[in-house]
Formats: C-alpha cells, sequence, structure tokens
C-alpha cells in the first residue's frame, strides 16, 4: 500500500465523502424516476443512467478506501458526465432556453399561473400580479445562482479527488517500477549518460 502525505490523507477523506453523496444522490434520483406520475419515457433512461452513476460511486467509495486509482477514475468519468448535465439544467432553469436534459428530471413552474390563483383569491389588481410575477422570477433567480455555487464547489471537488486518483496511480507506478522517487531519478540520469555515450 502506498504511503500517503498529510494532504493526500486529506484528499482521501474527501474522496470518501464525495462518492457517498453521490451514492446517496443518486439512489433517490433513480427511485424518484419510478415514483407514480413521472414520465414512462424519461423514466427507463433516467433510472438506467442513476442506477450507473450509483454502481461508479460504489467503486469510487471502494477505490479510495482501499486506495485503488483505477476505481477512482471510473468514478469521476460517470460523475463529470452527471456534474456536465446538472450544470446545464440549473443554467437552463431561470432562462428556459428549452436544453434537453434526459438525466435530470426537470420542472417548469408556471408563475403567471400561481399568481393568479393567488389574485383569484384576494382579488388584488393587474399591477399586483405583474410584480408577483417579477418576484417569481427573482426567486428563480437567486435559487439558480446558488445551485450554480453549489456546482462550481462539486467540480472543485471532482478535480480534486480527480488530481488524487492520478498522484495515487503515479505513486504506485514508481513503486512497481523501483520504489522510490530517487530511484526512478537516478534511473532517468543513467539513461541519458548512456544516450551521451552512445551519441543516441
Amino acid at each position: 500500500m502506498a504511503l500517503l502525505t498529510t494532504e493526500q490523507s486529506q484528499t482521501r477523506f474527501l474522496a470518501i465523502v464525495l462518492p457517498t453523496l453521490t451514492l446517496c444522490t443518486h439512489t433517490l434520483l433513480a427511485l424518484s424516476s419510478v415514483l407514480p406520475g413521472s414520465d414512462p419515457d424519461r423514466a427507463c433512461f433516467s433510472l438506467l443512467y442513476n442506477a450507473l452513476a450509483a454502481g461508479a460511486s460504489i467503486l469510487g467509495l471502494l477505490g479510495a478506501i482501499r486506495l485503488v486509482p483505477s476505481l477512482v477514475s471510473i468514478y469521476t468519468l460517470i460523475h463529470t458526465t452527471t456534474l456536465s448535465f446538472a450544470t446545464i439544467a440549473l443554467v437552463n432553469a431561470p432562462f428556459n432556453f428549452g436544453l434537453i436534459n434526459p438525466v435530470i428530471p426537470s420542472w417548469q413552474i408556471d408563475e403567471n399561473a400561481i399568481c393568479r390563483d393567488i389574485d383569484a383569491g384576494f382579488g388584488w389588481d393587474e399591477e399586483w400580479l405583474v410584480k408577483c410575477s417579477k418576484s417569481f422570477s427573482l426567486v428563480k433567480l437567486c435559487v439558480a445562482a446558488m445551485g450554480l455555487f453549489l456546482m462550481v464547489a462539486q467540480w472543485w471537488a471532482l478535480m480534486t479527488v480527480r488530481r488524487w486518483g492520478k498522484e495515487l496511480r503515479f505513486q504506485r507506478r514508481l513503486m512497481e517500477c523501483g520504489s522510490d522517487v530517487e530511484k526512478a531519478g537516478i534511473l532517468r540520469d543513467d539513461h541519458v549518460l548512456m544516450n551521451e555515450k552512445s551519441g543516441l
């Protein structure tokens, strides 16, 4: 087993926490796709993809615990795809660009209908309806901005775990080739010296 530095040990904790959270998230998304009222065309694909992502999260968790870089790589690849879809969905939410996102469930809020329902009960005027619609749009923008902030944090965490997995793979290769960074440097210097002598 590779010896980890203090920074790598701290990153390992993140590499354990992140797939645990994504496992819970994809499990809940998979369950939500089979609830009554779900669109059957989207539900099948969403269920399959979230089951795949949950499986990748399990592999990532095992990779972080057992220090297996290949399992961590599988997890980061799948989760990068998922985060890309989720980022598109969040950007699309307040502006309604009409982008298709088959993985993340999407909901369209009709703020005008909600404001009219409220108006029917209280009998407010047209000016109030306009203010109500603007308030809903502002709330959507704030929620999307908060979601994007959390998404940036997830991207940072994912890239940190990905870099940690690469460092782990590099350490393992060094151990297989001769164990030590210094030894690897000596071998490289000897190789350069031999090339200089041979003229190659």
